[in-house]
């Protein structure tokens, strides 16, 4: 039966000859069906840009009820979780640094008794502006705060004063003056904190594709045979289809830096030096990675499908657009297994905070670590394609 110049029947042995096909091939079966289903599993967990948990960490020097009012206020709220009392603002100064917390607030020795005579109580926040979106919420939730308890203390001074006019009262306090001081991203600008990531995202897709389709070619053209009986070894075979394409990362990580500084006025405030170093690391787990999908895939379509399988997840999980903070635990937990998570947090503290090795160490022997498992996996199952 023809109908047009579509032939049903054939059309119908094709489809069923399509089928056949896909579902005869494990590897193809789990990225058609198991990848969408891992998808939404990790975007309905990962997907949460609410801001909560907020680390705080409080310099009090009035240390009287009124200071310790205002303070409760933060953690009543839901927001703020207490991190720790410190002694000076250069301790609160070390703590962002380190990113242990997310901002710090000093509250001076006179804050109770300006408050009593209706003054200004000035009150200074000290704030970690490397995520500019999420700041941006922190300071919207902490001037609602002291929008509301300025307001008490004025409804206070208003009642008090019987003799007075209600609008002179009113006008006579002048509430807590916040002087807000923004580190890393004065301008909180978006840019600045995603572009750095970016360059992390641009090397693993380039070096994971790249290899691993470049091994699966070597097998669809049938000269992966002859190399397995060549003279070649194993890890020399290994080491010149895996260097160039580090060197290519390489060139892609001065790239990119270069046209984020240079074009787009991201700041840089670290060591260019210490940024290469902890990028070789990387690069170890992301050409490690390519040469394990090529030992899987049987042709280069496979070979992109794997490398996107994992690419996308990695996306979801390391921090880049979606904060690993709002996840659940056992998500957060599954971050760790992540090489892009720990550099895109290199990168961002190196353009952003400008801070050494003795902050990103955990981070660096992380990426040490992921990146020598992946690298003996990879080899150990290309020496039992020449065994």
């Amino acid at each position: 039966m023809k109908t047009g110049f579509v032939r049903i029947n054939i059309l119908k042995s094709f489809i069923v000859k399509e089928f056949r096909q896909i579902l005869r091939d494990q590897r193809m079966k789990m990225m058609l069906f198991g990848s969408p289903i891992l998808m939404l599993v990790i975007f309905g967990y990962a997907v949460n840009t609410d801001v909560v948990n907020v680390k705080m960490a409080v310099h009090d020097s009035s240390m009287t009820y009124e200071s310790r009012e205002f303070i409760e206020r933060f953690f009543s709220s839901g927001y703020f979780t207490y991190y720790e009392n410190i002694e000076s603002t250069d301790k609160g100064a070390a703590l962002l640094d380190k990113g242990e917390i997310d901002f710090f607030m000093s509250i001076p020795h006179d804050f109770s008794s300006k408050l009593k005579k209706g003054t200004s109580a000035d009150i200074q926040i000290v704030l970690d502006g490397t995520d500019s979106s999420r700041s941006s919420v922190v300071m919207t939730y902490i001037n609602q705060i002291v929008e509301n308890f300025s307001k008490k203390y004025m409804k206070n001074k208003i009642t008090t004063m019987m003799f007075a006019r209600e609008a002179e009262a009113g006008k006579s306090f002048q509430g807590i003056e916040l002087h807000e001081r923004t580190l890393f991203n004065p301008d909180l600008t978006s840019r600045n904190f995603y572009l750095p990531g970016v360059l992390g995202l641009l090397v693993a897709l380039i070096t994971i594709m790249m290899t691993a389709m470049s091994i699966v070619k070597e097998r669809e053209s049938g000269t992966f045979e002859q190399i397995i009986v060549s003279p070649i070894r194993p890890m020399e075979f290994v080491a010149g289809k895996a260097l160039p394409f580090a060197i290519i990362g390489f060139v892609d990580i001065v790239a990119i830096t270069l046209v984020a500084i240079l074009w787009f006025k991201v700041p840089f405030n670290g060591s260019f030096i210490l940024l290469l170093f902890c990028g070789s690391f990387y690069i170890i787990s992301t050409l490690a990675l390519g040469l394990y999908i090529s030992t899987i895939s049987q042709t280069q379509q496979q070979a992109m499908l794997s490398t996107f399988l994992f690419f996308f997840p990695s996306i979801m999980l390391s921090g880049f657009v979606f904060p690993i903070y709002s996840m659940p635990l056992s998500i957060q937990a599954l971050t760790f297994l992540n090489p892009m998570r720990y550099f895109i947090t290199i990168i961002r503290d190196i353009f952003l905070k400008g801070v050494g090795i003795s902050f990103l160490w955990a981070e660096l022997l992380g990426l040490i670590v992921l990146s020598t498992i992946l690298l003996l996996l990879s080899v150990n199952r290309i020496n039992r394609r020449f065994e």
